[in-house]
């Protein structure tokens, strides 16, 4: 299969090139320890569960990303009835988060090299004053030419509008783009609903079977694709 030239690479941060859960990791255990909380399985559990189902329904458009910074502690500090700091707990788990911008080993190496073909934006349904600490950070700011956070522009991928509305940003056309990403939920879906190529990264996961246009499991692999 022979590439299509794009000029544009919509890019996810999350699980494409940034290693969010080392970073979460290190936040978490700052907060435990702030409250007291014992950073038990059990803990963790009712964390990421909560966590994981808001921001599902953020992709399904039925909460905000302020009901995430806040809601997502509120059943651990029920727990330990703490329930009156849930709010604060959520601010400075933020806070932790946008102090830490760990990459994948060899994103910066891969970043280097479809920067020198590329015009590279960065597209993230991620907070938007945790993702603007992580690339500054981790400084990888430089790299991207324009960044779309879904707090911003007020809709959140993999809503159509979202891609719209970052076509119209950087003044392209839809095969002029091409998303790369790890979300089939997020960004292939995104793709699909947009009518932009997609490529499937699965970096530290199985290969699941979806509508994207191609699929890469390592970054030697994305580049020779794009090389092609």
């Amino acid at each position: 299969m022979h590439m299509k030239k794009y000029k544009y690479l919509l890019l996810d941060a999350d699980g494409t090139f940034y290693d969010f859960p080392s970073c979460e990791n290190i936040a978490i255990k700052r907060l435990f320890s702030n409250y007291n909380i014992p950073l038990t399985d059990d803990n963790l559990r009712i964390y990421h569960s909560a966590n994981s189902a808001l921001w599902q329904s953020f992709e399904e458009g039925k909460v905000s990303t302020d009901e995430i910074r806040v809601e997502r502690f509120r059943p651990l500090m029920q727990k330990y009835n703490l329930e009156g700091q849930t709010k604060a707990a959520g601010l400075l788990y933020c806070q932790y988060l946008s102090e830490n911008g760990i990459l994948f080993d060899k994103a910066r190496w891969c970043l280097d090299n479809l920067k020198k073909d590329y015009s590279l934006i960065m597209i993230t349904n991620g907070l938007k004053e945790v993702q603007y600490g992580r690339f500054e950070t981790s400084n990888t700011t430089h790299y991207f030419d324009h960044i779309v956070i879904s707090e911003e522009i007020g809709v959140q991928k993999p809503k159509r509008e979202f891609f719209t509305h970052t076509l119209n940003i950087i003044n392209a056309l839809p095969e002029e783009c091409l998303i790369i990403g790890d979300s089939l939920t997020s960004d292939i879906q995104g793709g699909i609903n947009s009518g932009i190529d997609t490529l499937y990264l699965h970096l530290n996961s199985e290969k699941k079977a979806g509508s994207y246009t191609y699929d890469a499991s390592s970054y030697e692999e994305l580049l020779a694709i794009l090389n092609d």
